[in-house]
Parts: C-alpha cells; structure tokens; sequence
C-alpha cells in the first residue's frame, strides 16, 4: 500500500516555512521614532514649525506597547499629523546618552527627571524650547476617550506653536 503521507508533509513545510520567514519583518518595523538629540530634533522642530509629542515608554510597559499600536502608530502611517506634529517616543530605561534642548550632554534618567516623566506611558506636547505647551497625558486607562483627549492636547500644542 502506497502512503500519501508525502503529499500532505510538503505542502504543510511549505506554509510553515512561509510563516516563519514573515515574523522577523513584522517585528522588525519601528514605526514611531525614538530620539535622544533633542537638540537637532529642535531645528527639525523649528524649520517646520510643528510641535513635538514626545511619548515616554519602557519596553516593560504593556500600556504603552497598547497606546503606541491603538494610536501612535495608526496617526503615523496616515500621513495625517505629519503637518501638525511630529512625534517622537523617549526609552525611559535606556542607558542612552541625551543631547537637550539646550545641547547638553545628560543621561536618560536626568532627561526623564527634568521633565518629570517618571510615570510609563507619558505624553509630552513640547515647543522647540523644550516646554510645554499642551496638557500632558499620563497613563492608558481609558481607551475609549484617549483619541479625544490627544486629539485636543495635539490642537492645543499647534496652536500655542504658530
């Protein structure tokens, strides 16, 4: 009796195979940018006249890989905000050495500190100075209203930039 085992085996290899060589590109892609010159990223800032979000994350923060998929990324990929902000994300727990606003050299910790990030995720509106200029969003704990609530920080932070 002839087996038909062989037939089945290689279309399944096959699609296997497929799958595994998918998931390094899918995790590959950084979509948000993270930035530690800031000084550089001021004039990027300045030339456009836009204001920054800055997302402070840690790679710990399950809430902030959800608030980075559910809206960061999706503002990202439509092209929409690219004329009203530009958005950047902050590895609180990276050893990473910071060039400020001012072009100083500080560590992560100290850049966290200064603008009392201490909490994963926080979110920053900031002009070329590196102020404030919206009302700053911490946490994720309600979905359903925080594309409003960053919506009108994202307006305010435009209109206190032009």
């Amino acid at each position: 009796m002839h087996s038909n085992r062989h037939f089945t085996v290689i279309p399944l290899l096959s699609l296997t195979l497929w799958i595994i060589s998918l998931i390094p590109t899918a995790f590959a892609e950084e979509i948000i940018p993270e930035t530690s010159d800031f000084y550089a990223l001021q004039q990027e800032m300045k030339s456009k006249g836009l204001p920054l979000l800055l997302a402070f994350r840690a790679d710990y923060c399950g809430f902030c890989r959800r608030l980075e998929t559910e809206h960061l990324e999706p503002m990202l990929r439509s092209g929409k905000y690219d004329s009203r902000i530009l958005i950047r994300r902050f590895d609180i727990g990276g050893n990473q050495t910071v060039i400020d606003f001012n072009g100083n050299k500080i560590n992560a910790e100290e850049f966290a500190a200064k603008h009392q990030a201490s909490l994963t995720p926080t979110l920053l509106f900031l002009n070329a100075e590196g102020n404030e200029v919206a009302e700053r969003l911490l946490g994720y704990n309600s979905p359903d209203f925080y594309g409003a609530y960053l919506e009108s920080a994202i307006s305010t932070a435009q209109q206190a930039v032009n």
